[in-house]
């Protein structure tokens, strides 16, 4: 990627009012922040990788892990706010949110996200969706559903079982997968403005330039993702890792 420069991003915060210290939580006796940054790592398209966290006792392991640590406000609403700050400090052409409670992330979808840029250079945001039919992922509030249109850009995104289907065509639901790609120009705008009303609505930071007019280009993914919501989903994760050893 001559010219381009690609900045991995960990956000990672200790305070959750669903689940407190997350990011140090143990997957099968690793912290979770490490396997995060483990498998983001293997990424080929990465100039270099980052945890950005708000908390000393995340700094402090990292550190013990030689893993590369940027301190962000402890103000930030959301993973986006926190790159944006990073934004801010390293200069970059492309940022990718990799979310510190995804611990098996599949390198390839980092690697999407990517080539979704160099090859899509009209857009600012960049994300995955994978296509789901279990009901109870469909129906789970956690799991964000997408809605694209025919150039596979995001249309609406929300916690609801959408799209519904009021003909006897059978709805397709695409889960979004959370690993974004970001413009410096894209953090810049959205570091600018408050929460918009639907981004209120869903709690999906995303709605935010979906709201504001700003197109987001999608692209599909088979990857396996689990992310890590509440302390019971350690135990999916830990089977998983089981599963695959």
């Amino acid at each position: 990627m001559p010219g381009k420069k690609i900045l991995g991003v960990i956000p990672a915060r200790y305070k959750s009012s669903r689940f407190e210290g997350k990011p140090l939580a143990l997957i099968n006796n690793i912290p979770m922040i490490k396997r995060t940054y483990t498998q983001a790592k293997k990424s080929s398209k990465l100039t270099d990788l980052i945890v950005a966290t708000d908390d000393i006792k995340i700094e402090n392991y990292c550190k013990e892990e030689n893993i590369p640590t940027i301190m962000t406000s402890d103000l930030c609403l959301t993973g986006t706010d926190r790159l944006a700050e990073v934004a801010k400090q390293l200069d970059y052409d492309l940022y990718v949110n990799i979310q510190g409670d995804e611990p098996i992330i599949d390198p390839l979808a980092i690697d999407q996200i990517v080539n979704l840029y160099l090859t899509n250079k009209d857009y600012m945001v960049y994300n995955l969706y994978k296509i789901i039919t279990d009901m109870k992922q469909i129906n789970r509030n956690t799991i964000i559903k997408v809605i694209v249109n025919e150039k596979d850009e995001t249309m609406y995104m929300s916690r609801l079982p959408i799209p519904y289907s009021n003909t006897k065509l059978d709805s397709t639901f695409k889960q979004q997968i959370p690993v974004y790609g970001f413009t410096r120009k894209a953090l810049s705008i959205f570091n600018a403005q408050v929460k918009t009303i639907n981004e209120q609505y869903e709690d999906i930071e995303l709605l935010r330039f979906l709201d504001l007019g700003y197109k987001i280009k999608m692209i599909e993914t088979f990857v396996d993702s689990i992310s890590v919501d509440v302390p019971e989903d350690i135990i999916k994760v830990e089977n998983f890792l089981n599963r695959n050893l």
